[in-house]
């Protein structure tokens, strides 16, 4: 073993805890460590001791693509060739490490390579649940079970007692970043958030083509540059986008600006896609888009800065995008992190303590109707993506597409059947939507603490004898104590403050940001209240200047300036927005835009063409997602559908693009 992957105190604690789980009978164990904190290096010596005893190891990649990265890794660590197990690959059965994807393995005449499987590793295991995994444990039945993620849970809720034996938990990733190990890190965010009110939810997570859809009508290509020049730039960066063609529109838009960016999704060609990621690695690339292919496995320690444009309901993804940024590097002080979602707020940040169990969630934690329950076996699980394809379908009589399907029950492998509603697919035409759009503005989020004042409020819970008081008691103690200098308090200091107050606490910086928005609202509340008895006292001395004093004003204006939740309201500008929509998707579809306009009356032809324009395109099989920006004119909002109306629109767009048009107006 080269002596530069020697093992850091908390992996040989690690390791140790996965073997005395070993010996006490647990044959499938699961280990969860952060990401980054060497998780490849520490089953590489795990991997040694099977060797002596003159066995070999499988491990086994989540992704085709990640088979080649776990090599090469292993390959460095361990000092000698490992073999692969892949399609157009020579196979070396005699190698005493072998890796490969589920999905080569999911074919059983791989299975019957001649190996003497001692050990089998399952990296990124919380994706272990499927029936590909399950097969492959009873298959290696005297193999000992090593299954290894940073987040041991599912976004479906399902737990991991019928598959692991026992859950072995590393070192957190606030002692990392502490001790060196991980990056600290900057968050960049905007409380004018992308909203996903009404975006439906399938299997835990929002539905990908009304996200997609949600997305791009607020905020456009441009101005996701814009910020990354204001914030990024020069920065090497990973991008999260909503969708496919949100990921492939960024990339053209930032290389449209002399930014060299690359697009990735599943199915780029697998030479394609290395070569990408090896200019990215380079720095000839200097900003990846991708959609849910880089947020797993992939480890690139020079990514500066990850920007997430992608809302999710799983916080088992967003501390996945989080991990990308987290790898030290020479020249990276520093990590950049951009989320112009509320991700950060409502699954917390990196450096949280997490609590993480083999068990299951109730169905009421769950509240996911994308899972289905077995009719044998009452197991209840989440059909995968390809059993999603439909056997046959029917219309009801209110015009409702309905599917079935079929699916394989994990547990006890019998056959399902199962149905989902499509309402996409027919066609006919809906009310059209109508959404505001905003300005997005980006503030740097104080994460820094202040040992000082979590001196001052300790030494006040102690003075006010509050040890062991309601945590509502001890917030609101702590907001009397220091009205005066409740806005200084950092939502670093608050987050700290929260570990101290609620040590069980699970949503630590959502809690945090609460208690720091309720300060400055008290604050604010307070100099109003001062304010008012200044007046009073004044005009019963007989003052004639009985209106709030300058200081009070500037106050006050300081206050509201400080907070950027609160943003003012912005003026209107006199002048009309001359270029209205986005300019990479007016030139990319220019001709279907004004074929479109043809099939429109005159009235409504000449207004989208003087005071609308092309803002998103999602394009899918059968229908595209077109949402135009639209000059906001007084009175429009009343009158948009006697100007346009709503089945003449969606009837124009469809024969303008071939394809079921559904439309939706953004007012600039």
């Amino acid at each position: 073993m080269p002596v530069t992957y020697e093992l850091r105190d908390y992996q040989h604690q690690w390791i140790k805890d996965i073997w005395n789980s070993w010996e006490k009978g647990n044959r499938r164990v699961l280990g969860q460590l952060p990401t980054a904190a060497g998780k490849t290096v520490c089953f590489a010596h795990i991997s040694h001791k099977f060797f002596d005893q003159g066995k070999q190891v499988l491990v086994i990649a989540h992704r085709i693509e990640l088979i080649s990265q776990a090599a090469e890794k292993l390959s460095e660590i361990i000092g000698e060739p490992v073999g692969i197990i892949k399609a157009g690959v020579p196979a070396n059965p005699e190698r005493r490490i072998q890796v490969a994807s589920v999905q080569t393995l999911s074919r059983r005449e791989v299975l019957d390579l001649p190996m003497k499987i001692g050990l089998l590793i399952l990296d990124e295991a919380h994706h272990a649940t499927a029936l590909s995994y399950r097969r492959l444990i009873e298959h290696y039945e005297s193999a000992q079970i090593l299954g290894v993620t940073a987040t041991p849970q599912r976004i479906d809720g399902q737990g991991f007692v019928n598959l692991f034996d026992d859950l072995v938990v590393g070192i957190d990733t606030a002692y990392l970043i502490q001790a060196g190990y991980l990056s600290k890190f900057r968050l960049f965010a905007t409380n004018q958030t992308i909203s996903t009110l009404g975006v439906a939810k399938s299997r835990g997570d929002f539905r990908a083509k009304e996200l997609a859809v949600a997305v791009t009508s607020q905020i456009g290509v441009s101005e996701i540059l814009e910020n990354y020049l204001k914030y990024a730039r020069n920065l090497r960066t990973v991008i999260f986008a909503c969708s496919l063609e949100h990921s492939r529109a960024l990339a053209a838009e930032f290389s449209r600006n002399y930014i060299s960016a690359e697009h990735l999704d599943g199915k780029t060609p697998p030479q394609e896609r290395l070569e990408i990621l090896q200019r990215f690695r380079n720095g000839t690339t200097q900003v990846i888009t991708n959609y849910e292919i880089l947020t797993e496995g992939f480890d690139c320690p020079n990514i500066e800065c990850v920007y997430c444009v992608r809302p999710t309901e799983s916080s088992t993804l967003w501390l996945q995008m989080l991990g990308r940024v987290l790898r030290t590097y020479t020249f990276k002080p520093t990590a950049v992190i951009i989320d112009i979602t509320d991700n950060w707020k409502k699954h917390g940040l990196t450096d949280e303590a997490r609590k993480w169990s083999l068990l299951p969630k109730t169905i009421s934690e769950i509240q996911n109707k994308g899972l289905i329950q077995c009719e044998h076996c009452t197991h209840i699980f989440k059909p995968l993506s390809k059993e999603l394809a439909k056997i046959e379908a029917e219309v009801d009589e209110d015009g409702v597409v309905i599917q079935h399907h079929q699916a394989i029950c994990p547990s006890c492998s019998k056959t399902i059947d199962f149905t989902t509603i499509e309402n996409f697919a027919l066609p006919c035409f809906s009310r059209i939507r109508l959404r505001q759009g905003f300005s997005l503005s980006l503030t740097e989020i104080d994460l820094s603490v202040s040992t000082y004042r979590l001196d001052l409020v300790t030494d006040e819970m102690r003075k006010q004898g509050l040890r062991g008081a309601s945590p509502t008691k001890i917030y609101s103690a702590i907001f009397i104590a220091f009205i005066e200098n409740i806005t200084r308090f950092t939502l670093g200091d608050w987050r700290e403050i929260v570990k101290m107050v609620e040590p069980s606490q699970s949503a630590i910086t959502k809690k945090a940001w609460e208690l720091y928005k309720e300060a400055f609202e008290r604050h604010k509340n307070r100099i109003l209240a001062m304010s008012f008895v200044e007046q009073k006292k004044l005009k019963q001395q007989g003052s004639s200047n009985v209106a709030t004093n300058v200081t009070t004003i500037e106050a006050l204006g300081q206050l509201e300036n400080s907070i950027f939740w609160e943003p003012k309201p912005q003026e209107k500008s006199s002048k009309f927005k001359k270029n209205l929509g986005d300019n990479y998707f007016k030139m990319k579809y220019k001709s279907q835009w004004f074929e479109s306009l043809t099939y429109c009356s005159m009235l409504t032809g000449d207004f989208l063409n003087i005071n609308a324009g092309l803002f998103h395109v999602e394009t899918k099989d059968v229908y595209v997602n077109i949402c135009i920006e639209v000059r906001d004119l007084p009175g429009l909002k009343s009158k948009l559908t006697e100007i346009c109306d709503p089945a003449e629109i969606e009837y124009a767009f469809t024969q303008g693009f071939g394809k079921l048009a559904k439309v939706m107006f953004r007012l600039s």
